[in-house]
């Protein structure tokens, strides 16, 4: 059963009947909706595409008369029975290329309660779909007053069958003429102030009839970045990182057709934790106060939950391991006030440098993990390794120890551990070839195995492509510490005793304070340091939370992990130390 049936107003199981019996058949569904709409369904989209004749069958009215059945009890419930339709012709492939995830209806009712929509306001509705958000809006509407005619609604939509499922959705509910759907590429509307056009086919919104926008509200086509095509000059026109994914397109473009008023977005927990996320709400933050609201899918059960976030971290008791969690957030255009000049702080107030504790970027570089791009090729286990019958020599030459991904560490991974771990058959061989050796000198194993990877594709693979030779993994030198970053419960620091290599599971940790004894007492030191980050974790509440109890942290949140004066004791008595800014 679809997902989406399963959190829908429309319970009638004759619509679970007909998505099997319209399995992966679109000209079908296509029928279908051309048989419901009406020459002034039509009329309500903008730049309508040509839909084929229709074709009045035997079969098909049997099923008309199936699917209105199922939404006669809820007509509100048409945009769910629709979508719930369209997953059936959507093979798992398509979904990922377009990134059409459809919005849940539990979701969709908390967002537009935040979105508080007035009279007299317009909502621009991008990547609209069947028209989840607006029946939602409307039925909302038709709550609070009698009259909706005051808010006007426009819906973007490049899918030429969700924009007649959106355009099928208003004219089922009899909402007013100025709700409308644009069929097109929401990158390509524009506003005229914005100066000339920048690409072909720009819609302006002024032309259409839509000279303002109030509000927005949107979830985004989730694609990321390596499934997009040529978008050099649309990363320059938003200001964004070439690595973001389509979501965040929709979310910059957003903040530049909103003038003043507010927009809602659903989007995933990655936009808060990624770079390129990051920036682009740090960057938003300038124009817009922002909100956030977890919403929780539950994979057992198929049901969606929304509730606010406590605090820096969210409530444990209402995750658990088969959750996933996106966020709502509401960007609310603001002002920003002027802060009155900061007096200076006389200097006997200002606190004893000798009375700060020292962060750890003060004392140690603090790294993310080897990214090999392809760990099933790079990471070997020990007879693979031998299966191939590489010399002893270009096992020194071209492979180091690496710590397995995906196994319980120690507090101190030595050389008996890796030995364990590699006789075991996991992989802990990192294959890392020079990129100055020319490669009709490697050995033949090595040659045959670099063309079996070309022949499956890997040199082409994001991040293989982007190295030249793409075989060829910079390794450096081991760290002295790796650090669980991502883990339930308290994460750790493991001493490195084996001098192996670490992939991106783990963190990188190099000790650089010169006069430490680290190497003398590391067992003792790492002991000391993971004392310091739980306390910090239970007086601070820091760290990233993730369903499950999951806690991550990225590299620059570690830099901050104040380390106490008991462990600076240990590792030099005597030095002083500062804290880092």
């Amino acid at each position: 059963m679809p997902l989406i049936l399963k959190n829908s107003s429309t319970h009638d199981e004759s619509i679970a009947l007909l998505a099997n019996v319209l399995n992966k058949d679109k000209e079908a569904l296509l029928q279908l909706l051309l048989s419901v709409c009406k020459r002034k369904t039509l009329n309500r989209i903008i730049n309508c595409p040509t839909y084929p004749v229709r074709k009045m069958t035997d079969d098909l009215e049997g099923r008309l008369r199936l699917f209105k059945q199922s939404v006669a009890p809820d007509p509100y419930g048409m945009s769910n029975a629709l979508a719930v339709l369209c997953e059936s012709i959507i093979d798992d492939k398509r979904r990922k290329e377009m990134g059409q995830y459809f919005t849940p209806p539990q979701v969709a009712k908390e967002a537009i309660d935040l979105l508080n929509l007035k009279n007299e306001e317009t909502v621009l509705d991008p990547g609209c779909g069947t028209g989840i958000f607006a029946l939602g809006i409307l039925r909302h509407l038709a709550q609070e007053r009698e009259d909706v005619t005051g808010v006007k609604y426009l819906g973007i939509e490049n899918d030429p069958i969700l924009a007649l499922s959106t355009a099928i959705s208003l004219d089922w509910v009899g909402a007013p003429e100025t709700w409308r759907v644009l069929f097109s590429d929401f990158l390509l509307v524009e506003l005229k102030q914005h100066g000339e056009g920048f690409r072909e086919n720009e819609v302006y919104l002024e032309d259409i009839g839509f000279k303002r926008i109030d509000a927005i509200i949107a979830n985004p086509p989730y694609v990321r970045y390596h499934r997009l095509g040529e978008r050099n000059g649309i990363v320059t026109k938003l200001g964004i990182s070439m690595f973001s994914g389509l979501h965040s397109f929709f979310l910059a473009h957003s903040s530049r057709l909103l003038r003043s008023g507010r927009m809602v977005f659903l989007l995933p927990l990655e936009m808060e934790e990624t770079k390129y996320g990051s920036d682009l709400l740090r960057r938003l933050e300038d124009r817009f106060g922002i909100s956030r609201k977890s919403v929780c899918f539950d994979k057992k059960s198929c049901t969606w939950s929304v509730f606010k976030e406590q605090g820096p971290r969210m409530k444990e008791s209402i995750l658990n391991h088969e959750s996933i969690l996106f966020t709502l957030f509401q960007f609310v255009s603001r002002e920003r006030p002027i802060e009155p000049p900061s007096e200076r702080v006389p200097s006997e107030q200002r606190r004893s440098k000798k009375e700060i504790t020292a962060l750890l970027t003060s004392l140690a570089l603090v790294h993310r993990g080897i990214s090999t791009g392809a760990n099933g090729f790079f990471v070997l286990t020990n007879s693979f390794v031998e299966k191939i019958e590489l010399s002893v020599d270009a096992r020194r030459r071209y492979l180091n120890k690496v710590i397995p991904t995906k196994i319980q560490l120690p507090n101190v991974f030595s050389d008996k551990c890796w030995n364990e771990y590699k006789e075991s058959g996991e992989p802990c061989w990192l294959l890392s070839l020079p990129s100055d050796e020319p490669a009709e000198r490697f050995p033949s194993a090595i040659k045959k195995y670099i063309r079996m990877g070309e022949s499956k594709g890997i040199h082409m693979l994001p991040t293989c492509k982007n190295r030249k030779p793409w075989y060829h993994i910079r390794v450096g030198n081991p760290p002295n510490l790796v650090f669980t970053y991502m883990s339930r419960g308290y994460p750790r620091f493991v001493y490195n005793e084996a001098s192996a290599f670490n992939l991106t599971n783990l963190l990188s940790i190099y000790w650089r304070v010169p006069s430490c004894r680290f190497f003398d007492m590391a067992p003792r030191v790492t002991e000391l340091l993971n004392s310091d980050l739980r306390n910090w974790i239970d007086q601070k509440s820091v760290g990233r939370k993730y369903a499950g109890g999951l806690i991550k942290f990225e590299p620059g949140d570690l830099r901050t992990m104040p380390v106490s004066k008991h462990t600076l004791n240990e590792l030099s008595p005597g030095l002083q130390y500062f804290s880092a800014t």
